[in-house]
């Protein structure tokens, strides 16, 4: 595999547990689930973590690494 691709494996995951991390630590600091401003910034977290997955796992498919059987994502199954 090439240095390119192990660098952007390793990027790409790194981005998405940060997306998943920041969605988590918001959900520890949430305290009032009636404010309106809650839904807003879990929807922005919620498109921040979609993006990140779909760019770890377009990265996971240039490298060849696919394991259909547990990537339920797979548009192709």
């Amino acid at each position: 595999m090439a240095d390119k691709t192990i660098i952007a494996l390793r990027e790409t995951a790194l981005a998405y547990a940060e997306a998943v991390r920041t969605t988590q630590r918001f959900f520890d600091r949430l305290e009032d689930t009636d404010d309106p401003s809650v839904l807003v910034e879990y929807a922005a977290l919620a498109e921040r973590e979609k993006e990140a997955q779909e760019a770890r796992l377009d990265a996971l498919e240039a490298a060849g690494i696919e394991v259909p059987s547990i990537d339920e994502s797979d548009s192709d199954n």
